[in-house]
């Protein structure tokens, strides 16, 4: 057996590194080049979500395979050359895992039918993206004992979800509530897999989505964090406030984090705190509202702007002055 971190510090590992910056205009030379760039520079959700367009139809699976191709060289030359992984490659294989897990969430949401993919290129997409990552798996126990890395990513996904509504304690969140439904189905001997089929099986049955893929309604939010998720069951719009973008700094604390960076970069925040309070509070509400554009940019091309819409409600104390 060769050395290798733990899961818990492996998960500390993905949790803390902050994404690199993404060169603009893009150096890709091709889609599957840019795709994997961006998952590797630390963007797998928007790698992934890169893939929902309407113009892939017919040809995503000859993608999935590039993509496939590409990361599997990577995974294979590290394992087979280096006898102790460096964080950097760890982080590289977690990101690979990432993408291709979000990519197969995509095609069992609702973005799959807004994109037009048909079944059947769908499902081999899948079996192409299921057997590496169950090969990768594989790799990773005959050379360290277990799949550590595939593991901490799992774990990282589930611990997203439980994070909605986790600092109210008269209630449950439905997606903190689908996390441990998947996180009690998760096979230790095929990790990924089993997630996948529990993510499958939680999605398909949720009357969200049900509801949403037979056009009955359209549904939105009002919440600041799990609405990628959401998103998958069909959700196509959010509006939050300050008073909500609170709630989400309470049940994700790592919101503070960002806004404690976000104040060192622009100090003049703190300059006569009282006469700026108000921009400060919007400023939080930003901070926690900004990513939801990211997880509801596709929804509204996907739908050519009728949906996708992410709104910021004033405080009415305020809203005349």
């Amino acid at each position: 057996m060769f050395n290798m971190m733990s899961v818990t510090d492996i998960l500390r590992l993905i949790s803390e590194t902050k994404p690199k910056p993404l060169p603009h205009p893009p150096k890709s030379i091709d889609y599957v080049d840019h795709v994997v760039n961006t998952a590797l520079n630390g963007y797998p959700e928007l790698a992934a979500d890169s893939l929902l367009n309407p113009l892939l139809v017919g040809n995503i699976k000859n993608v999935i395979r590039g993509i496939v191709r590409q990361l599997n060289f990577l995974f294979e030359r590290d394992f087979w050359i280096k006898t102790t992984l460096d964080e950097e490659a760890i982080l590289k294989k977690a990101y690979s895992y990432s993408l291709l897990l979000e990519i197969a969430i995509n095609f069992y949401g609702m973005e799959r039918e807004w994109v037009g993919f048909t079944d059947k290129e769908v499902n081999d997409c899948i079996n192409i993206i299921k057997n590496v990552l169950n090969k990768w798996e594989e790799n990773e126990q005959k050379k360290y004992g277990e799949s550590r890395i595939a593991k901490a990513v799992v774990l990282y996904k589930i611990n997203d979800m439980k994070k909605v509504m986790a600092g109210d304690p008269q209630r449950i969140g439905m997606i903190c509530w689908m996390g441990e439904n998947i996180e009690k189905k998760i096979d230790e001997k095929c990790i990924t897999n089993s997630f996948l089929d529990a993510i499958e099986q939680e999605i398909k049955s949720n009357i969200y989505y049900i509801m949403s893929k037979e056009g009955i309604c359209r549904f939105g939010n009002d919440y600041a964090i799990g609405l990628r998720w959401l998103r998958h069951l069909g959700y196509v719009q959010v509006s939050t406030n300050p008073q909500l973008a609170a709630i989400a700094y309470r049940d994700d604390p790592s919101l503070w984090d960002k806004l404690k960076q976000y104040l060192r970069d622009h100090p003049e925040l703190l300059e006569n705190i009282e006469e700026k309070k108000d921009e400060l509070a919007m400023t939080a509400t930003m901070l926690a509202l900004w990513p939801n554009m990211e997880v509801f940019r596709p929804v509204a091309y996907l739908l050519n702007f009728t949906d996708g819409m992410v709104s910021y409600q004033l405080n009415p104390n305020v809203a005349t002055s």
